[in-house]
């Protein structure tokens, strides 16, 4: 999963482009995936999730396995879809650089992301208005590192994308 600053800053760009939007509901589905007891059935990953490092990637989310999960006419459902729609968006957009992948094991994806995660957090949290919900404070780490699998310009085009998404459309899409 991409990093709760990124959940957020996408979330915060989201509701900037859509203010009809019930914003204390979309943050509560924004980040209530990851908050699920076992994150592998709230994101329907696939079961060859830990194969290589790319089959993590592609695998972590399975959009359409998820459309029962939540109710796209209230504020809190919109949330959680985009919470899902970012994490495929995220994982496609790392895994352009297949050959980079190719090579690493899951455990070095995760711990790289992770790291990456935290040295991204201080700039996306200024940038996008970033502020923890109480439930997620702890999630709120950062450091000054440089990060070694994300890159800032992309995860940005991929938040400002994300912000003028039309979620009907994108469902209507998917099925």
């Amino acid at each position: 999963m991409p990093g709760m600053t990124i959940h957020l800053a996408a979330a915060n760009c989201y509701l900037k482009m859509h203010p009809a939007e019930d914003k204390d509901e979309f943050i509560r589905g924004a980040i209530a995936p990851d908050l699920a007891e076992d994150t592998d059935v709230s994101h329907h990953s696939s079961p060859s999730i830990r194969n290589n490092a790319l089959s993590f990637l592609l695998g972590k989310v399975i959009l359409k396995d998820c459309l029962d999960d939540f109710d796209i006419n209230i504020s809190f459902g919109r949330g959680y879809f985009f919470h899902l729609i970012t994490d495929y968006e995220f994982y496609r957009m790392l895994a352009k650089d297949e050959e980079l992948f190719i090579e690493m094991t899951y455990r070095e994806i995760k711990d790289r992301l992770y790291h990456d995660y935290t040295a991204t957090s201080s700039v996306l949290k200024a940038k996008y208005n970033v502020v923890f919900p109480s439930k997620v404070k702890d999630w709120d780490i950062s450091s000054d590192e440089m990060p070694t699998l994300i890159n800032y310009e992309d995860v940005c085009r991929m938040i400002d994308w994300l912000g003028g998404l039309d979620l009907n459309a994108y469902l209507k899409n998917m099925v």
